[in-house]
């Protein structure tokens, strides 16, 4: 014993040493040293053991820990088999004894001990190993220690570490499994249990305004009357303890979840529990309201003057009730991912996704006292990205198992995530539910592939939906209807993709408009193009007011709110001439006959404007707000040059069709936009205008026959222009122009 308290006391003394910010390097090696060489003792467990029963020290408690896992993991197979039996007894008891005691990461990693003997000898040598798990989890004041053991197990046994043998690891996994159902169930057992204690008390509260209307959408969702009044009771409050229960039998769901087979094991009963608990992250508003009420309450009974102010943050309580329901959220979406659903589990697939879209409904209700904005901004933030994830794995994994089920109605759901994306509180918010419904309209569009004769009972079924989200989408790109939010988006810093904020913003909504524009391309069209037609008149009315002084041209908007609706109009043109330009491929291919008018339309208009564009110089234009109108109209003009050049293909196939009958209509087009070119290759223009100017040229001659462009003079003039600016210093983009002359 004095030997040991003795090695205690140096051990204690060599850590403190180690850690001391006097220390030098070469000294800390030096105890490295001596405590490796320690660790590789015959025997030196028993000392270790000791430690770790005796010592408060962190430090010590967590080498001798680092000791054992040494030995179980690189020495195991050289230990004595009665020291083995020895440590399997000890470690346990120890765990059992002195977990109260010890701080959360020195238990944890004494589980973590404990599990690497049952990864070496599970069954055949640690025969109990699992059964004393079950039994801590079964035991009311040793269940939170059995729940992080479990979750421990799940995580070291199940997905090994290389170390093992790839039959160690299967049979390791086999024994795990055999293991599944009776784990789900004590786990079932312990959330409900908790949950049936808490809701007896649980006060009933008045109807709400809305209540018929909820009651209306939740009987379409859930097809089980005691289900929706169920699901229709408020959410108990739990204390601490059972919420750090709760939480650890979450956790150890979600990983079961990330590894096991969807089976029959995962009870409708298991599922119900999951989402009562769900429900805690879409009712923090509800709870926060019962908390401020209840201290109001007791300000006003014990005479105070007046009540103290609200905290600015949550209190701990209802923080935890908001991790619970993140963490529930967690266990749906584990189950959510999986592709390969048995035919057993259609049903409970069902049950998840209409009691999930409950939620959904209640997060995107709309009452006289919250918006359904102010309601989403109330809630935990990781809660809204968990259930966020949960739709788009809904959208991507199972819709199409989902879709034709009469029990499940999708048109409603459709309603729900647009209430939904359009009210998030954030842009990263935004742009994620922009995404989900990129993969619908993804599912759609292969959907009539693949059934080309339902094309229009396909359509007519979503068409409201999307003309909804074509018009809410196009309208979120405009200052004209967004012009708060979307100054919030910095066009300024690049991000690792090499884009700005604004411009990722805007990328993600015009991929929308695209796809939308494949299923209802007249429609997208029409709608787009109005929009458009209405900010170009804007820009080419801004001749009447430009004055010229001799060389100088003066734009004459002064007035403070002429300026901010100019610059609005202006930002939005330039965001509607890039939609214009994305949705260049919807005119060629099969659709070229098709959709001519159409696109002989947008091109003889983006040819008008980029003229326009250099003949009014805007680059050279004195403004009211420099500042901001300068880099306005120089943006447009070079928007304008980016999608006549997407439009180069469709120019290509418009030549060849004509080339042999009468190719009039096709050099106008051409000439004119070959007379804007001239203006902008000089290294007097912003090289914005004069890369957008080249990357034109290139691309027209690249897809058109140069043998035909040469015979028209503009075309001739642009080269010419080229060529006497090849003494300047331009851009070496401008080196593709010479590859491509005629």
């Amino acid at each position: 014993m004095a030997s040991e308290e003795a090695s205690l006391r140096a051990l204690e003394s060599l850590m403190s040493e180690f850690f001391h910010t006097s220390t030098s390097n070469d000294r800390k090696r030096e105890i490295e040293a001596l405590l490796n060489n320690f660790a590789q003792q015959l025997g030196a467990w028993r000392f270790c053991f000791f430690f770790l029963s005796s010592s408060h020290n962190d430090y010590v408690l967590m080498y001798s820990l680092s000791v054992f896992e040494n030995l179980i993991n690189k020495m195991w197979l050289g230990v004595p088999s009665e020291e083995k039996m020895e440590i399997r007894s000890s470690l346990p008891k120890l765990l059992l004894s002195q977990h109260k005691a010890l701080p959360g990461f020195i238990c944890n990693k004494l589980c973590k001990v404990i599990v690497d003997m049952g990864r070496q000898d599970w069954p055949m040598f640690y025969h109990d190993f699992f059964t004393n798990i079950l039994q801590l989890i079964q035991t009311p004041s040793t269940t939170p220690l059995g729940l992080i053991m479990l979750k421990t197990a799940s995580e070291e046994l199940a997905c090994p570490r290389e170390d093992l043998s790839v039959a160690r690891k299967e049979e390791l996994r086999k024994l795990l499994l055999e293991q599944v159902p009776t784990v789900l169930g004590l786990l079932t057992g312990v959330l409900e249990s908790i949950w049936d204690k808490h809701s007896v008390t649980a006060a009933t509260p008045p109807p709400s305004p809305t209540a018929s209307d909820a009651d209306d959408l939740l009987s379409n969702l859930v097809h089980t009357p005691a289900l929706t009044k169920q699901l229709s009771q408020p959410p108990p409050s739990l204390e601490a303890e059972s919420e750090r229960i709760c939480a650890l039998a979450l956790e150890c769901l979600s990983h079961l979840f990330s590894w096991i087979p969807l089976s029959a094991s995962i009870t409708p009963s298991l599922l119900t529990t999951i989402f009562h608990f769900a429900r805690l992250g879409c009712d923090a508003r509800s709870r926060r309201t019962r908390a401020v009420n209840n201290t109001n309450a007791v300000t006003l009974n014990g005479g105070g003057t007046s009540s103290p102010p609200l905290p600015l943050t949550l209190p701990t309580s209802q923080q935890d009730c908001n991790r619970l329901g993140v963490l529930a959220m967690s266990c749906i979406n584990e189950l959510m991912c999986k592709n390969c659903v048995p035919l057993e589990f259609q049903e409970y697939l069902l049950r998840v996704c209409q009691q999930t879209f409950y939620l959904l409904q209640r997060i995107t209700r709309e009452t006289n006292a919250h918006s359904v904005r102010s309601r989403l901004e109330g809630l935990d933030e990781s809660y809204v990205e968990k259930f966020t994830d949960f739709l788009r794995l809904f959208v991507s994994v199972h819709l199409r198992r989902i879709e034709s089920n009469a029990q499940f109605p999708v048109v409603e759901f459709l309603a729900l995530l647009f209430k939904y994306t359009f009210h998030q509180p954030s842009h990263e918010g935004y742009l994620s539910c922009l995404d989900i419904w990129a993969l619908f309209l993804d599912y759609l569009t292969n959907k009539i592939r693949n059934r080309l004769e339902d094309r229009e009972a396909i359509i007519g079924r979503y068409e409201d939906a999307l003309v909804l989200l074509l018009t809410e989408v196009l309208n979120r790109i405009q200052f004209r209807y967004n012009q708060t939010q979307l100054e919030e988006l910095d066009d300024e810093t690049l991000d690792d993709d090499q884009q700005t904020e604004w411009q990722k913003y805007l990328r993600h909504s015009l991929e929308v408009v695209a796809k939308i524009m494949e299923l209802l391309p007249t429609h997208a069209f029409s709608t787009l193009f109005a929009a458009l037609r209405e900010n170009l008149e804007v820009y080419l009315g801004l001749q009447q007011c430009i004055v010229s002084t001799g060389a100088e041209q003066r734009l004459n908007v002064t007035a403070e709110n002429d300026c901010r609706r100019l610059h609005c109009s202006l930002r939005d043109l330039s965001s509607l001439l890039q939609a214009v330009g994305r949705l260049a491929e919807y005119f060629i291919g099969d659709v070229f006959e098709a959709r001519f008018n159409d696109a002989l339309t947008v091109v003889e208009r983006l040819v008008k404007v980029t003229l326009y564009g250099s003949e009014i110089k805007p680059y050279n234009m004195e403004t009211a707000v420099p500042s901001v109108l300068k880099p306005d109209l120089v943006d447009v003009h070079a928007q304008s040059l980016a999608a006549l050049q997407a439009y180069s293909h469709w120019l290509a196939r418009f030549y060849s069709e004509v080339q042999h009958q009468n190719p009039q209509q096709f050099v106008s087009i051409i000439s004119t936009a070959m007379e804007a070119l001239p203006p902008l290759i000089s290294t007097k223009v912003p090289e914005k205008l004069l890369l957008s100017a080249c990357h034109l040229l290139v691309s027209v001659a690249t897809t058109v026959r140069p043998v035909f462009l040469i015979n028209i003079p503009a075309v001739q003039k642009v080269f010419s222009r080229v060529t006497d600016s090849s003494a300047q210093r331009l851009p070496e983009e401008v080196g593709g122009v010479w590859v491509c002359a005629p």
